[in-house]
């Protein structure tokens, strides 16, 4: 399945989909951030992104491969503030 348009990503049934929790760099010492994240079924070039604190009840965002690349380029230039 291809899916060309952002928001057909929310078409795709993902309720089955466990997310696994990635960490990477503190906050603080005592605090690691993290998200929860998973392929979503079907387009291996979209993912699903959680909050890892909420777990089942955090919201599922769904993001293609090509948006998330614009994200970390427009991070990287400083462009997010």
């Amino acid at each position: 399945m291809t899916i060309d348009s952002p928001l057909d990503l929310y078409s795709v049934d993902a309720s089955g989909v466990n997310l696994r929790k990635l960490c990477g760099g503190g906050i603080t010492n005592t605090m690691e951030s993290c998200v929860a994240a998973a392929i979503l079924p079907g387009n291996p070039d979209a993912v699903i992104i959680g909050d890892s604190k909420l777990g089942a009840d955090s919201p599922r965002l769904r993001f293609s491969r090509v948006e998330l690349d614009n994200f970390v380029a427009a991070y990287q230039a400083n462009e997010i503030f």
